[in-house]
């Protein structure tokens, strides 16, 4: 079993605008969410919607920072338009005025190039996919010579196929500018990395009502945020060190008692890395029991099938009588009762989870529905997807007491409880698709083909199956009839947030209905993350102020697959799509890091080779019984929770995914949750994940450190995370050979046995296939060898 190891050892003004903008106010921003980044359209002119930030108040004016020129001919009460100058900083700001109250908003400048993209094949129907179309095909165009793509990209690398008379190309790995897609199969690579890298900031000291921090050259552009309100950072002697004064602000008000400042930077080269540090009564946080379960960084998420998780009261235990559905397709007793009677056992607190996220609760039909071929069954609503009521919990899982009940003891434990809730489409049984069929898009097609699973070209009115139709959010009764619903959970019920099923098929103004309501109607953060497959652009283009907080980084759970289930000691893709996903979403994002969900398979049967990537998963788990032949898969998982547990972003476990459940796609992967009869494998890997989440929830420099890829080569990962004084890295080694780390005053456990301190001059060693950890804390400097 790999070994979790802890060491622990013991004048020049760049300023954010004018001198009276930067003047100290004790009044606290109107908004009491971070501001996320305006990034500037490729398209032309940018539009900031004032709702998204202020909701219902009205703005009184509004100022720019260096390098933004207001479009005043098209600015309208709801709307501000602007366009940066060429020769704009790649960070500056804007600012809305309310009340006289300053409300900032950082703006980034675009870093996209238009690329040509040649084929040279010998079709002539072709088309083209990749990341930069979020995996939609498009038409090529003829430039007199060849057929080409005219890709829009910002920095960095994405991928792309062609398509051959309909058919995907089908590439062997040896072809040039070609990556693994991570599913066994390759892409084409589209490169357009930096030429060279931009200044990078470090955490430097705390002081009293005060900080510091270092950038590692000289910088260009320097904007500090103090929840949402730019502040000074003052250059000191030291060449490159700032110093940050918090001025007196009111925050009595607030309901959350944690405040945040962000630093943003950039020089020639592009925007460095960003800071985040969390303040409490104008004082640096050192110490993570100061932060509150509401302080969305801190989070750890749990997702249980709640059908699948625990079946404590029989009464309700009733699988839909029809012979046509199999047993791993029915309801299997589940419920309201056996999340209950986990909370209160301890299970959850045991492990250290802080959020606890439920599987969609609401009324599903009665009857059977879909078909799988081989072998023949049809499905039930086991998984609460299938809708037929938004308000009404399903009488197979519970009640609204058991929820109020869930929701009160885990808050007493000090921890959330966030619900899955399914806006896009309802079950053709719903009573608003009965009395309302106008409400839903068309089945069918102008070309009269069937409008389902068409994801990315009909993204936002294709039907998940021929019984479940998706609504038409372009029709307005629509969207306020499914936000009132959204709502009423938030309201009703004391819920910390939801998971947004199918967050990509529903159009923005939903999202922003949605949220504005949950806003004005609630006394609580909500936390909210989406659900999309497809593009960084894509994915970003619903995480806002003014929408969703987060989604799951799909891309980068492909990567951690592909980089940990196989034994190919190659980290070049898991590294760059890190990269990628800290460049979109910033370097201390809230995606969710997820270890697996209920559309994928096992990442332990991938591990173990018992599935493999070049078939088809789900057929996979109908067709043979999946079982576990190579126990080092629970070595390869643990690796894997190493890494979502060391990341930036919130961490999330599937259910079974502590232990090792096994399976294929599903159904297979939706076992019956075991809590007893594990196997010491098993209960290794538990305790080893028990270990990494409160490590995680222990460090700062883990929930709002910096992030260095220090090293990624011949089969060795090593990320670095900073915080002030505590330096936690992390080390992922996959090659043939031991490699040795020196380590002084050693403090480590090995998962489930206990091992006394040491005092040696030897090593550490990291066998191949393993991960270590290592924290100092009361460093002087975080700044790099």
């Amino acid at each position: 079993m790999k070994k979790l190891i802890v060491l622990f050892a013991a004048l020049l003004l760049l300023s954010c605008g004018t001198k009276e903008e930067n003047t100290a106010d004790t009044k606290a921003s109107v908004i009491e969410v971070m501001t996320t980044p305006i990034y500037e359209s490729s398209q032309g002119n940018t539009a900031v919607l004032y709702a998204d930030y202020l909701g219902t108040r009205k703005v009184d004016s509004v100022s720019v920072g260096d390098g933004i020129t207001e479009r005043e001919s098209i600015q309208v009460d709801s709307l501000y338009t602007f366009e940066l100058q060429e020769d704009a900083p790649f960070i500056s700001y804007i600012t809305l005025w309310t009340e006289g109250i300053r409300n900032d908003i950082p703006v980034f400048k675009s870093n996209t190039k238009l690329i040509e993209i040649p084929y040279d094949g010998n079709f002539k129907n072709v088309r083209i996919k990749g990341e930069f179309t979020n995996w939609a095909s498009k038409e090529l165009q003829d430039n007199g010579e060849q057929l080409v793509y005219k890709a829009t990209v910002p920095q960095g690398k994405f991928q792309y196929l062609f398509l051959e008379d309909g058919k995907e190309e089908t590439l062997t790995g040896n072809e040039p500018g070609v990556i693994s897609n991570g599913m066994g199969g390759f892409n084409r690579l589209l490169d357009n990395s930096r030429l060279a890298d931009p200044a990078q900031l470090f955490y430097g000291e705390i002081l009293d009502q005060a900080f510091t921090f270092q950038a590692s050259a000289p910088l260009d552009q320097l904007v500090v945020l103090y929840e949402n309100q730019l502040i000074e950072a003052v250059k000191t002697t030291n060449e490159n060190t700032y110093t940050v004064q918090l001025p007196k602000k009111d925050f009595s008000k607030r309901i959350s008692k944690t405040q945040l400042v962000r630093v943003y930077a950039s020089d020639a080269n592009g925007r460095t890395n960003d800071l985040l540090i969390p303040v409490q009564n104008a004082q640096v946080v050192e110490d993570p029991t100061q932060l509150a379960r509401n302080d969305f960084h801190a989070q750890v998420l749990y997702f249980m099938m709640v059908d699948r998780f625990l079946d404590a009261d029989k009464a309700n235990t009733k699988p839909v009588p029809d012979p046509d559905i199999l047993p791993k397709a029915n309801y299997m007793g589940g419920d309201l009762a056996g999340v209950l009677a986990k909370i209160k056992e301890g299970y959850f607190e045991d492990l250290g989870i802080n959020t606890v996220w439920l599987s969609p609760i609401t009324q599903n039909p009665e009857g059977a529905y879909g078909l799988w071929p081989e072998p023949r069954t049809k499905f039930s609503g086991y998984h609460g997807y299938w809708p037929i009521s938004n308000t009404k919990i399903d009488y197979r899982f519970g009640d609204e007491q058991l929820l109020k009940e869930i929701i009160e003891e885990a808050h007493q434990r000090d921890m959330n409880v966030i619900l899955d809730y399914v806006a896009n489409h309802v079950h053709e049984e719903h009573p608003l698709y009965k009395e309302h069929p106008e409400w839903a898009t068309n089945l069918y097609l102008e070309d009269g083909s069937l409008n389902t699973e068409r994801w990315d070209d009909h993204r936002l009115t294709t039907w998940f199956d021929t019984f479940m139709p998706t609504l038409d959010f372009s029709q307005p009764e629509v969207v306020e009839k499914m936000t009132d619903s959204a709502l009423y959970w938030v309201t009703e019920y004391k819920l910390d947030g939801f998971r947004h099923d199918a967050t990509k098929h529903v159009p923005e103004t939903y999202w922003r209905t949605l949220t504005q309501k949950v806003r004005n109607n609630t006394d609580r953060p909500i936390y909210q993350i989406g659900e999309t497959y497809g593009s960084y652009d894509l994915i970003r283009g619903y995480v806002s102020t003014g929408m969703l907080d987060a989604q799951f980084d799909f891309n980068q759970y492909d990567a951690a697959v592909s980089a940990f289930a196989t034994k190919d000691g190659n980290y070049v893709n898991l590294t760059e799509t890190l990269q990628k996903g800290l460049e979109y979403y910033g370097h201390h994002h809230l995606m969710g890091n997820i270890s697996g969900n209920q559309d994928r398979a096992r990442f332990i049967s991938y591990a173990s080779g018992d599935v493999t990537f070049d078939e088809d998963a789900k057929k996979a788990g109908w067709t043979r019984d999946i079982v576990m032949s190579d126990s080092t898969a629970f070595d390869r998982l643990g690796m894997l929770q190493a890494f979502n547990m060391t990341m930036p972003g919130v961490p999330v476990i599937y259910y079974g995914d502590e232990y090792g459940s096994i399976g294929a796609n599903d159904p297979d992967n939706r076992k019956m949750m075991k809590f007893n009869g594990l196997s010491d494998r098993e209960k290794n890997l538990r305790q080893l994940v028990q270990e990494l989440v409160h490590l995680r929830r222990n460090s700062m420099s883990l929930l709002y450190g910096t992030t260095q890829v220090m090293a990624e080569n011949n089969g060795l990962l090593v990320i670095k995370r900073s915080y002030f004084g505590e330096e936690t890295t992390v080390l992922f080694n996959e090659n043939a050979i031991s490699m040795n780390i020196a380590g002084n005053d050693a403090r480590f456990r090995e998962s489930g046995t206990a091992i006394n301190a040491i005092e040696t001059d030897k090593y550490l060693q990291i066998k191949p296939g393993n991960f270590m950890i290592l924290q100092f804390k009361n460093k002087k400097s975080n700044t790099p060898n």
